[in-house]
């Protein structure tokens, strides 16, 4: 008989106790939601916030990590829907933590967390950046923080970690199967809405904000960053893949194709160079490396030159857009400087770098105007005291690598680098059931995805590093799900590198 681990109902009244604790918070952070008529709808959302946490906590933990990984696509902007900045998106990912801490009911049938030597060279990576932050007296700044969950993190870490025994079971792959073909569907027709109009159906409204500052009007979606709205764009195109060769409902295939489509269409309104170039990389080493994949590449690609091809036969000004955005040398210039201000700032400094989070400040005594093109990626002076006026760096270096190495030294970015390929690589090459093999394929497209965009543009929003981090602690998988009723044994397979010659 199947062992069922015992769990853990929390009494009635430690629930009043937390329903009461959020609004003591509300109270002391937010004040002004417990005046006027808030005084009446406040506690109702509270009231209606523990239930739902309630239900959350007897489901299984897969609804509460889909939940958060819904939520992270609107991570620090929740101020724009006048919900202040209570992040919604990490309160899912604690919970998911908590419930296996506290053993809840919808981990009885889940198999136990298991600890891997890779988890242990995560946690000593996101120590060195705290020492590193420590030393550069910015831990307690909010970006150096927010950076140190999202950026390094923290957050995905925690997700590698749970969510091979989150999603360990076909039920739950498939819901967040489902859970990423709808986000496919927001994310690339919103990028349509917002990039061709009509503009009104573009929800929340502060993506419609956020693109009159972007320019050429690039898709940014709800990230408010072209980068990861392409990113997120591609997994989908993947995940719409997986769905529409494993599903064997007509409509539900017919779906996952359309949703597929309208990413790739979404991925290239990112008007991204960078993003291009990595989604091509990603596609064409995966396929390459298995015979079906060979056999469907050319075709595939034909495909997609012929929707793109058309798009802009069809759109003049999304051509004009294409065409300016191929042609835009600013975008050039500035990288050019600031690679050659983080070169001058690792030749300094190599071994354990500037400190993290520190580029925005210490760069800007690194920056020389070259004699063969403009001085770009510094802004005019905006700070200005008695002692003078102090310029401020308008964007992050765009270079993943290089800002790594500036902040945390060679021997930070090379700890991070080894730290990622070899969790990546543990879910793309380990074994597991067969069911896990086309989400290990997808993992490998995503990760040459990853790590060409790298070069090229920094990530400014959490959604793409989440994302990445449970795609690969679901291919790396965590041995059958505890059931009641008996179930066929898992099929084994060979590790990923075995299969790639036909």
């Amino acid at each position: 008989m199947p062992v069922v681990r015992a769990t853990w109902r929390p009494p009635w009244y430690a629930w009043v106790l937390l329903g009461l604790a959020a609004l003591a918070l509300t109270g002391k952070f937010e004040p002004r939601y417990l005046r006027g008529h808030w005084l009446v709808v406040t506690p109702l959302v509270v009231v209606g916030a523990v239930l739902l946490v309630r239900k959350l906590w007897e489901l299984p933990p897969a609804v509460t990590m889909c939940a958060a990984l819904v939520l992270n696509m609107f991570s620090g902007k929740w101020t724009q829907f006048g919900l202040g900045g209570l992040p919604f998106d990490r309160l899912m990912i604690v919970m998911v933590l908590a419930m296996f801490l506290l053993r809840a009911p919808g981990i009885a049938r889940t198999p136990p967390l298991r600890v891997r030597n890779v988890h242990l060279l995560l946690c000593l990576v996101i120590m060195y950046v705290i020492a590193s932050a420590l030393a550069a007296e910015t831990l307690t700044s909010e970006t150096g923080i927010l950076s140190l969950f999202d950026k390094v993190g923290i957050d995905p870490y925690l997700m590698f970690l749970l969510a091979p025994a989150v999603f360990a079971g076909e039920r739950e792959r498939d819901l967040l199967l489902w859970v990423l073909i709808v986000i496919g569907a927001y994310l690339g027709f919103t990028a349509i809405f917002e990039s061709l109009g009509p503009h009104g159906l573009v929800f929340p409204r502060y993506i419609v904000t956020i693109d009159t500052e972007l320019p050429g009007h690039r898709a940014g979606g709800p990230f408010g960053s072209s980068v990861s709205e392409g990113f997120a764009t591609f997994a989908c195109v993947i995940a719409a893949m997986i769905a529409f060769t494993k599903w064997h409902d007509q409509r539900k295939r017919y779906f996952a194709a359309v949703v597929g489509v309208v990413c790739v269409f979404g991925c290239f309104l990112t008007l991204e160079r960078g993003v291009w170039i990595a989604a091509l990389a990603g596609i064409v080493i995966t396929a390459v490396l298995t015979r079906q994949g060979r056999r469907l590449l050319i075709p595939g690609l034909c495909a997609v030159a012929v929707l793109i091809g058309g798009s802009l036969a069809l759109s003049p000004s999304l051509y004009e857009k294409t065409s300016f955005r191929l042609n835009d040398q600013l975008s050039v210039y500035d990288r050019l400087n600031m690679t050659a201000a983080g070169v001058r700032m690792v030749d300094a400094k190599p071994l354990f770098g500037f400190g993290w989070s520190t580029y925005p400040t210490a760069s800007l005594s690194y920056f020389r105007e070259a004699s063969s093109y403009p001085m770009n990626g510094i802004s005019t002076p905006s700070i200005c005291k008695p002692a003078g006026c102090i310029p401020e760096v308008q964007e992050p270096l765009h270079d993943t690598y290089l800002s790594l190495a500036v902040e945390l030294g060679l021997v930070g970015a090379v700890l991070w680098l080894g730290a990622f390929l070899w969790g990546i690589g543990t879910g793309i090459f380990s074994t597991g059931v067969a069911a896990l093999r086309p989400w290990k394929l997808g993992l490998l497209a995503l990760a040459i995805t990853y790590l060409a965009i790298c070069p090229f543009d920094p990530y400014q929003a959490p959604f793409p590093n989440l994302l990445l981090w449970v795609w690969a602690g679901v291919a790396l998988g965590s041995g059958p799900v505890l059931q009641t009723t008996r179930a066929r044994a898992p099929v084994p397979i060979r590790p990923l590198h075995t299969t790639s010659v036909a």
